[in-house]
């Protein structure tokens, strides 16, 4: 009887630490290929960025569609659309922002520049391929605010489509912050219309079972997480959904003013994060 017993306490170690060491080993070796690929890609894709606009072959877009689409795969990541995206130059996106991870997700598909803080310039490898893709870098200084506005209202003016995070900062992916509406000045300035369409980004399951909030927390970059740890761990992680919600875009003189407008977008893709998040339970 006590051998019995004693047999069935080593079993019970054994198959509770074993799954916890290979998940931890099988984790490691995916992050160490996924580093190595994404390393590769990283290289590659500059090059073929260098080759296309030497041979002016039109829409380079394109080339940013498939790098981002790579970097998605990279990490797992399987993107569901919902909504169209809108085809009117030009547009601005308004997204909420939750990892760095959403510059893949929205550029994957987004036939759009994006507006990134100055930091971001200097960050390894991901400043410089953001450079690279014509991000269009702004200082968090009031002094500059008049400067930045007329670099994004000659880029509308030009037809080109823009993709802000309104918030400001980036999020734990469960709530939407209130959206600044300083560089909706841009759009006031513009020769034409610029439409205006709000994109949620909800990240929702991961191995087919619905997110808690420490799953989505290995996503969700935000407050003083350390980047190169939290970059490093999603690069070895299972796959993970992510739902892509386009709204109907509006236009600024549909809104009293610029800060209701910003509030309108900032509602719609807060309902939209919600939705998604319940429908993954």
């Amino acid at each position: 009887m006590s051998e019995s017993s004693s047999n069935k306490v080593v079993d019970n170690v054994s198959y509770s630490v074993l799954p916890t060491q290979q998940s931890k080993l099988l984790h490691s070796m995916r992050t160490l290929l996924s580093t190595l690929l994404l390393a590769i890609w990283c290289l590659v894709m500059p090059l073929i960025n260098v080759v296309w606009r030497l041979l002016h072959i039109p829409h380079l877009e394109k080339c940013y569609f498939v790098f981002h689409s790579g970097c998605c795969w990279l990490f797992n990541l399987r993107c569901i659309e919902q909504g169209e995206i809108s085809t009117q130059c030009p547009t601005l996106f308004l997204s909420n922002h939750v990892s760095y991870l959403d510059v893949f997700v929205l550029g994957r598909s987004l036939p759009a520049f994006f507006i990134a803080k100055s930091e971001v310039a200097n960050w390894p490898i991901l400043g410089s391929l953001a450079k690279i893709q014509n991000t269009l870098f702004f200082e968090r200084n009031s002094k500059k605010v008049r400067s930045q506005l007329s670099i994004m209202t000659e880029h509308f003016n030009q037809q080109g489509n823009l993709i802000l995070f309104p918030e400001g900062t980036s999020t734990n992916g469960e709530s939407v912050a209130p959206f600044k509406s300083s560089l909706l000045q841009s759009v006031e300035a513009a020769e034409e219309d610029v439409f205006i369409q709000p994109v949620a980004i909800a990240y929702t399951r991961y191995k087919d079972k619905m997110m808690d909030r420490a799953l989505r927390d290995k996503y969700a970059w935000y407050a003083d997480m350390p980047f190169a740890p939290h970059f490093f761990s999603a690069l070895g992680l299972g796959p993970a959904e992510v739902v892509i919600t386009y709204h109907k875009p509006v236009l600024l003189k549909d809104f009293a003013h610029r800060k209701e407008c910003a509030q309108y977008c900032q509602q719609q893709i807060a309902l939209a994060l919600s939705s998604a998040l319940q429908d993954s339970q």
